[in-house]
């Protein structure tokens, strides 16, 4: 998502990363990886639940992406590779229209 963080901004997406790290350790890796967008604790799981990304042990179990337009999601990304999931969202933006 870093990669394509600007290109994503300029179509109007808003992104965030989410895990269940404390915001401590969020900062952390924020600042090591240079993230461009904010990352936000989900401690108790309750948006991992609520997107159905399975949880155990405190931790999510793997990376994810979902896209909303106009509160709906619209599309998700369950294998979430590190280095394409950017451009995937990209993507699927487009052939949504977006």
């Amino acid at each position: 998502m870093r990669d394509a963080f600007e290109e994503l901004k300029e179509k109007g997406v808003t992104v965030f990363g989410v895990s269940g790290d404390k915001v401590e350790a969020q900062k952390k890796f924020r600042e090591k990886h240079q993230l461009p967008y904010d990352l936000l604790s989900d401690r108790e799981g309750k948006i991992a639940k609520a997107l159905g990304v399975p949880v155990k042990l405190g931790k999510f179990m793997g990376r994810r992406a979902f896209l909303f337009k106009n509160g709906e999601l619209v599309w998700k990304d369950e294998k979430g590779a590190t280095k394409t999931q950017g451009m995937e969202v990209l993507e699927a933006l487009n052939a949504l229209g977006g």
